[in-house]
């Protein structure tokens, strides 16, 4: 029988039992369990072959694990209760059987005797604030348990330490001499603290009230996830006159971090409308140029044609991606305009707890769009591709931004569907064959996104998701000539979005389409209520096929100059369908 691991919070009187390799305890939010204690983060249990280590945390220093005194990681003694006192709180941690599992229904912390080990008798029942008023004793000469506890106990001098938390918690004893109020006793508490966002590194959603600080001082390092050298994260107890939160060394701080991985959030996050854009399509589809010629054409039409201040939220978490925009519009020949490939592997993934465990995912790019007293948060992502497709092996993981979309694109490839190849003429065989391989993943990732969003949000099969779904044809410099002559109608006109010009254009291209890979537009129209499909090239003119340093190819511009065409479309119509306020829009 497996060993399975429980913890009792004897202040709480809360049971928790463990089913991952690794839970966290502490007061803060960010714990798996929260146990009332001084500590924000008290130390984290890793069970792995049966056997289970308590890791404290740095903040914690030294600590009681049955009754000695320790700092150290510590290893669970097996069918036996194990108590800890730490950070104010006290626990007990059982590892083993579940037949030989003392009964915690039983337990009674309210009710606390103290044996005298000298004289062998038991006091009276008492308090626990009352054990911290009996006279000092030399350590191990007397032991405290409450009722129900009959075989193992505390030492005195450990439950003093509790006592003297839960008067604190009580207001009984002073704090330090910085001047500080609480968050429960300030009147600036939000109005909408309750209100829920979407962490844009783990995707998993918390109340904004419970958002984890992030300390100021140099010394205030160490933390459970993110390991020694990062900055500690705690819940915002006290606030400075201001009303900002202070950390334990008195210093104001201005950054926030998700509950849930820890990982820092962009300025003025949760102070925004929040949305999540999934770029999706094949290895090779042209991910990573458009999402850069994209951002870089939507921050100056947003203000030329909207008034919309467009900029980032996270300067250092988008530096990866405003590197490649500055490179690809400052290239001036064809080798210098190359981008190297998204990996999961490289500098655009980074690990994050999620479901207990640590795994590779894509980091989120966050920009910021205001338009007078409205402010919205986009969050994108240039993610490898692999992840969607059916056989990926990281699929689950990397592709889990998908459950928390606002929207989504699909950049279709034409130049990978050998139904269009054979129309512009690229139908040699090398390709014909890579063609029809990359076709047969492309329809099937649509496949693909449906179904991982219909079991994440348990939809019936005859249910359509409510989630826009921006259907891209890209590289359309390569086959716009098959539309006629007559151009597609402009997206914005005279400072004005044209949601009835996009409809029209969606028609013209969805017939288009459908008579060359009608399954795609099936597949797609399967998936959502809300589909529309455009027209975008990323480089606007002549490609050509360069090779780096390593020998491998890549499509880039012929003279090394972009001229992206129509590639801010999509992220128009999906900021009317999320927030039709914040684009002027032509009612006509």
């Amino acid at each position: 029988m497996d060993n399975r691991l429980y913890i009792f919070d004897c202040l709480s009187k809360k049971l928790r039992v463990s089913d991952a390799s690794f839970m966290t305890i502490g007061r803060g939010q960010g714990s798996v369990f929260r146990c009332k204690m001084r500590s924000e983060l008290g130390g984290t249990f890793a069970l792995q072959g049966g056997v289970c280590r308590f890791f404290p945390h740095l903040t914690v220093g030294s600590y009681s694990f049955n009754g000695e005194r320790t700092e150290r990681e510590v290893q669970l003694r097996l069918n036996s209760p194990n108590l800890f006192v730490l950070g104010g709180g006290c626990f007990i941690a059982w590892l083993g059987d579940e037949r030989f599992m003392p009964d915690f229904g039983l337990f009674n912390p309210t009710e606390w005797y103290v044996y005298d080990k000298s004289s062998g008798k038991w006091s009276e029942a008492m308090k626990l604030e009352d054990v911290d008023a009996l006279p000092k004793e030399p350590r191990g000469k007397k032991l405290v348990v409450f009722k129900g506890l009959a075989t193992c106990a505390f030492e005195l001098d450990d439950i003093r330490e509790v006592a003297r938390f839960v008067a604190e918690e009580h207001g009984e004893l002073s704090g330090g001499g910085r001047a500080v109020r609480t968050v429960k006793d300030s009147n600036d508490q939000k109005d909408d603290g309750g209100r829920e966002v979407c962490c844009p590194h783990c995707w998993q959603r918390f109340p904004i009230s419970q958002a984890l600080a992030v300390s100021a001082h140099p010394n205030l390092t160490g933390d459970t996830i993110l390991g020694e050298k990062a900055q500690q994260r705690f819940t915002p107890i006290n606030l400075d006159r201001q009303g900002v939160p202070v950390d334990a060394m008195g210093l104001s701080v201005r950054e926030y971090a998700c509950p849930r991985c820890h990982h820092k959030l962009p300025s003025f996050f949760m102070k925004a409308r929040q949305m999540i854009f999934s770029l999706v399509g094949t290895p090779g589809s042209g991910k990573t140029y458009y999402l850069t010629t994209m951002l870089h054409q939507l921050e100056y039409a947003l203000s030329r044609e909207f008034g919309i201040a467009f900029r980032d939220s996270d300067a250092s978490g988008n530096a990866s991606l405003n590197s490649m925009r500055m490179k690809l519009f400052s290239a001036d020949n064809p080798q210098s305009a190359i981008l190297a490939r998204t990996s999961s592997s490289g500098e655009l993934y980074h690990d994050v707890w999620r479901d207990g465990r640590y795994v590779r995912v894509p980091r989120p790019f966050t920009y910021s769009l205001s338009s007078g007293s409205k402010t919205c948060s986009v969050t994108l992502y240039d993610t490898a591709g692999t992840g969607y497709e059916p056989d990926g092996k990281e699929a689950e993981d990397e592709a889990g931004h998908l459950e928390a979309a606002s929207a989504i694109f699909f950049l279709f490839d034409p130049t990978a569907d050998i139904a269009f190849r054979k129309i512009i003429k690229m139908d040699d065989g090398a390709s014909k064959a890579k063609g029809r391989r990359v076709r047969e993943r492309q329809a099937l990732m649509l496949s693909d996104v449906e179904m991982r969003l219909r079991s994440a949000l348990h939809l019936p099969p005859e249910k359509k998701l409510a989630v826009p779904l921006a259907i891209i044809i890209g590289k359309s410099d390569v086959w716009q000539d098959l539309l006629g002559p007559e151009p597609l109608l402009p997206s914005v006109r005279n400072g004005q979005f044209q949601p009835k010009f996009v409809d029209a254009n969606s028609k013209r291209l969805r017939e288009f389409l459908f008579n060359i890979s009608p399954n795609i537009c099936t597949n797609a129209e399967t998936v959502s209520s809300n589909v529309r499909y455009f027209a975008v090239s990323s480089f606007g003119g002549e490609t050509a096929e360069v090779t780096d340093e390593r020998g491998e190819a890549y499509c880039v511009p012929a003279n090394g100059k972009v001229k992206p065409n129509r590639v801010i479309d999509p992220m128009l119509w999906a900021l009317h369908c999320k927030e039709p306020d914040l684009l002027r829009k032509s009612r006509s």
